[in-house]
């Protein structure tokens, strides 16, 4: 079909589409044996044929970037979907149900930058500050 207006949809069909920025989704790796194997997380659309994701959230996936198969599911409902966000988000699973401690925290990166900025003879200049603003979601609320 070359032009959207001639689609004639009804009440029952279903419509498939690309998943899009703010999708949700679930990826596991085998074998899932705790509830960790298996997270909720919220899709960036990025270019390449490739998933990515922070590093911190492969610790509870075991995965060890040899070649590990991970899989990744739509969930297609509205109920799934609300699921998905309120139980299985990587958020909700930060803490270990078996020792009730972290099993996700700062690595590498976060934590350098965190050193380096809180450094006692670290100073941003005027120019920085504003191009690291610029990054932060309602800077201008900041107070």
């Amino acid at each position: 079909m070359r032009n959207r207006s001639d689609a004639h949809i009804e009440i029952g069909y279903k419509v498939e589409r690309h998943i899009k920025d703010g999708d949700y989704v679930v990826f596991n790796r085998q074998p899932s044996l705790h509830k960790m194997s298996i997270m909720g997380h919220r899709v960036k659309v990025l270019p390449h044929q490739t998933f990515r994701m922070n590093l911190s959230v492969t610790t509870p996936y075991n995965a060890d970037f040899d070649g590990d198969e991970m899989n990744m599911h739509v969930p297609q409902s509205f109920e799934t979907i609300s699921e998905v966000k309120e139980i299985m988000l990587v958020p909700k699973q930060i803490m270990n149900p078996q020792c009730n401690k972290p099993i996700m925290g700062v690595v590498q990166d976060s934590l350098l930058g965190s050193l380096l900025f809180t450094a006692r003879d670290s100073f941003v200049n005027h120019e920085d500050l504003m191009q690291l603003m610029m990054w932060i979601p309602d800077a201008t609320e900041i107070p």
